[in-house]
């Protein structure tokens, strides 16, 4: 299914149909989603595939749980003994509590109440949304980029400014990594992203301020200078 959706989003950039191929890759990015709500549907467990404890394990399972609850994890104790059966657990930092005490907790409650919640999606399908417009935003701006800048490397210097370029796509990777580490550490996970999200945005905006017509124009004629139909000044 990714491969036919990038290959239609491919063709439609080839058609350079302007906002008509925009409208297009949207619907068809919404045609994928569809089509991988039956495959999310589809992901369920039989009753061979679960596993069970010892009501000895369940026991001690419970007994751990009650000294703490600064934890992301959940329990339920389906079955055993009167003294553990139904007993349950979810941790503070559980993925499904919302209000975790963070900066951007408004976004999760808003995202929930507004959007997930009214259209009745659930976990695995959310994710299955965020993987295709990510991978459609994402996997589109790697090869605009290298073909972007192909065009304003000048063809006399193009080891000289590639290598340039994979240098800045490595930095990128350490850069990004590390801000990821220490806004995870400091305020949660949620921030991190944050953090991730306004690169994305900063980069997007340095890259809509580029002349590209006037960068090549000055690549050609760096290489016009290097074969001397230039002369030097």
């Amino acid at each position: 299914m990714v491969v036919l959706l990038g290959g239609g989003i491919m063709w439609l950039q080839e058609r350079n149909m302007g906002w008509m191929g925009v409208i297009a890759a949207l619907l068809l990015v919404g045609a994928g989603i569809f089509g991988a709500s039956f495959l999310a549907d589809q992901a369920t467990v039989s009753e061979e595939d679960v596993k069970t404890i010892t009501e000895e394990d369940a026991v001690a399972l419970v007994a751990a749980f009650d000294d703490t609850s600064d934890h992301r994890f959940s329990i339920i104790i389906v079955g055993g003994n009167e003294s553990i059966a139904g007993s349950s657990e979810v941790g503070d930092t559980h993925p499904s509590v919302i209000e975790q005490g963070g900066p951007v907790d408004w976004w999760a409650t808003t995202m929930r109440n507004n959007v997930w919640a009214p259209l009745g999606l659930g976990v695995a399908m959310q994710w299955i949304i965020l993987g295709l417009f990510v991978g459609c935003a994402m996997g589109s701006a790697g090869a605009q980029a290298r073909s972007m800048f192909s065009q304003l490397t000048p063809k006399t210097r193009t080891s000289e400014f590639f290598g340039f370029f994979g240098f800045l796509g490595k930095s990128a990777a350490m850069i990004g990594t590390f801000l990821y580490g220490i806004a995870s550490t400091a305020a949660g996970s949620r921030v991190a992203i944050l953090t991730v999200t306004v690169v994305i945005l900063a980069g997007t905006y340095l890259t809509s301020r580029i002349d590209l017509e006037e960068g090549i124009r000055v690549a050609e004629e760096e290489d016009a200078r290097a074969n001397g139909e230039i002369p030097l000044e």
